[in-house]
């Protein structure tokens, strides 16, 4: 099912956000599936406390990328939240890092011919999505 996680997948390698007016990306942008694969990736290691204020936290998180696939965990940083205290929305910056870093292994599996189109994305995280599956 498509999702805000997916969508802003999507925006981020298709080039939207803050990154396109940078330099815009070369080469072929990533597939629907190698997005969704990311998407996939990333969420079964994505707890969300549903009786805590930060299970009503959207979070977005930006990182760059490494060639292998591997996330560059100094650059992970938390772009902007929606909803609950200041608290909360650190609570679920958290929770998201820790699956995209928990995730990752030896690298997710991206094209590396499409490196340009995913070395920095953006991800959101949002908890009511997750519920509505």
């Amino acid at each position: 099912p498509a999702d805000a996680v997916a969508d802003a997948i999507a925006e981020a390698l298709a080039g939207g956000g803050a990154a396109a007016s940078e330099t815009a990306p070369t080469g072929r942008p990533l597939t629907r599936g190698e997005q969704e694969a990311l998407r996939l990736a990333v969420q079964r290691c994505w707890l969300v406390d549903v009786g805590s204020e930060a299970a009503n936290v959207t979070v977005t998180i930006a990182m760059d990328m490494e060639p292998t696939g591997r996330v560059v965990s100094s650059s992970l940083r938390l772009v902007g939240s929606e909803g609950g205290s200041g608290a909360a929305a650190e609570t679920a910056f958290q929770a998201a890092r820790r699956a995209i870093l928990r995730c990752q292994g030896d690298g997710y599996e991206l094209p590396e011919e499409k490196y340009q189109q995913w070395k920095r994305i953006e991800m959101t995280f949002n908890p009511e999505q997750m519920r509505l599956r």
